[in-house]
């Protein structure tokens, strides 16, 4: 079908700037010839395209929409692009007209009214996240509308339980996640019921449900093995109904760390973004510390003119709670960052063993003992080394030349401080362009040395909100050694 193009904007990724799309929408369809009639219906699908497209998006300050109009021969196309998590919508918890009357539950909704109130719609997600929904409306014919209009809902009074999770959850928890992906951010695993399913039913995952009087899960909070150590767990997929008030709904459960400790867990990590303050906040009540920033660790959606146009990245804050004490083997503090580190862990009140060495005389085993975790679609690599061996530098630069290769754009490194070699390798990494980045648990209730490298972004420091008084100290910090990094 031949289409000319009318007009086109771009809006920041805010719901509240849908109206002016949608007083250019009520024109061009006027002008094209719809009746009052039709001319509202496209209005309402415009509106509802772009609230699921914002829905979907990554909430960043700088983001933005596109959305394009065309003339086409029976009547108007549309087609908005932004970028998104790269979920298949179909696979996704899907509307449920019965969950609205009885739990307010609106998932899926706008994608729901788009694709049954449009003609020949389709929504593509490329795999970095690029996303794009199209849709026509057509002049002489009718679709049946639903009759499920989107309502502003207030938020209910409820008292909940808090209890572990099971399989059979895993549909509701799914629908969860995705009812508040306007405020968080997570891999796509937790968005999907089967994935979600085969996580818990296989003990992938240990989950804490707030659940509701009327049975609806309000809250979730989640527990996942976390390569920087055998011992550590990262405490992630905390997500809460907005549209439920409960005392205490969002709080961190107590029996999930008492399953922690029951399980020899001996720290918890935790990574907020930092676009916001609302999550730290959190983490610090829950009895959290900082202890690292890590730059441009996560994918935000963008608004491109053209194929040079540089990704926007969000950065991440690291926060730990021990649960058990602290391997009584010294840590060996690169004298640069000496100081530093001794404030991260005066700041948790831990005053740690600092050995005194010399770069070179640490001890090695046979072999390297290195675990890499890589996360492509989001754009970063963790690599952490858990035993030095006479190849581990070698083993090291090809991992990390690997990675710079593939375009990977965030690369963090974990270096154990428990072993003197970490100081010659602190050295050797951050000649190569390596920067500090804080400290985080590891292997054996030891710690890490956490050094970061940014492979052609920028690190983005305007859009790095911080709460508290410390976690501005080590922005600063940061900041001031990716200024004087080796290029």
């Amino acid at each position: 079908m031949k289409s000319k193009k009318i007009f086109g904007m771009q809006l920041p990724e805010n719901v509240e700037n849908i109206s002016v799309a949608c007083s250019a929408a009520r024109e061009s369809a006027r002008v094209r010839g719809f009746s009052p009639k039709d001319v509202q219906t496209f209005c309402l699908v415009v509106e509802e395209a772009l609230t699921n497209s914002i829905e979907m998006g990554f909430g960043g300050a700088d983001d933005e929409v596109d959305i394009t109009f065309y003339t086409i021969t029976s009547g108007i196309g549309v087609k908005i692009r932004s970028f998104c998590l790269p979920l298949e919508p179909e696979k996704l918890p899907q509307y449920n007209s019965q969950r609205v009357s009885k739990y307010n539950d609106t998932t899926g909704l706008s994608y729901h009214l788009v694709k049954n109130m449009s003609d020949n719609f389709r929504v593509y997600v490329g795999e970095d996240g690029a996303r794009e929904l199209y849709f026509e409306k057509y002049i002489p014919e009718q679709k049946v509308q639903d009759t499920g209009a989107r309502k502003k809902v207030l938020r209910v009074n409820t008292e909940h339980i808090k209890r572990f999770a099971v399989p059979e959850d895993a549909e509701n928890i799914s629908r969860l996640v995705l009812r508040s992906h306007d405020a968080v951010l997570f891999g796509e695993s937790i968005y999907y019921p089967d994935m979600v399913r085969e996580m818990l039913a296989e003990k992938k995952m240990v989950s804490v449900v707030s659940e509701a009087e009327c049975g609806e899960l309000i809250a979730h909070f989640a527990l996942l093995k976390d390569i920087s150590g055998d011992r550590v767990e990262e405490l992630t997929y905390v997500v809460s109904d907005k549209n439920y008030k409960s005392r205490d709904a969002a709080k961190l459960p107590a029996i999930l760390v008492e399953d922690a400790k029951c399980r020899g867990v001996y720290a918890i990590n935790s990574y907020v973004v930092t676009n916001h303050v609302y999550a730290q906040k959190g983490c610090l009540a829950d009895g959290f510390s900082e202890n690292a920033l890590y730059l441009a660790l996560n994918t935000a959606s963008r608004h491109t003119q053209n194929e040079e146009s540089e990704s926007h990245r969000i950065g991440t804050l690291g926060f730990v709670r021990y649960l058990g004490e602290m391997s009584p083997a010294p840590l060996f503090l690169p004298p640069r960052h000496r100081e530093m580190i001794l404030d991260i862990y005066a700041n948790m009140a831990i005053e740690p063993p600092v050995a005194e060495g010399t770069a070179g005389s640490g001890s090695m085993g046979g072999s390297s003992h290195i675990v890499t975790d890589v996360g492509f679609t989001e754009g970063w690599m963790l690599i952490v080394v858990k035993e030095y061996g006479p190849d581990t530098l070698s083993h090291l630069k090809s991992e990390v030349y690997k990675a710079v290769v593939q375009g990977i754009p965030s690369i963090q490194l974990g270096l154990p401080l428990s072993n003197s070699m970490t100081l010659e390798m602190c050295s050797e990494f951050e000649s190569m362009g390596f920067f500090f980045a804080g400290v985080s648990s590891g292997y054996n209730c030891s710690e890490n040395l956490m050094l970061q490298y940014l492979n052609g972004v920028e690190p983005g420091f305007e859009s790095v909100h911080t709460f508290s008084d410390f976690a501005k100290k080590l922005k600063e910090y940061v900041a001031g050694c990716w200024e004087d990094r080796a290029v």
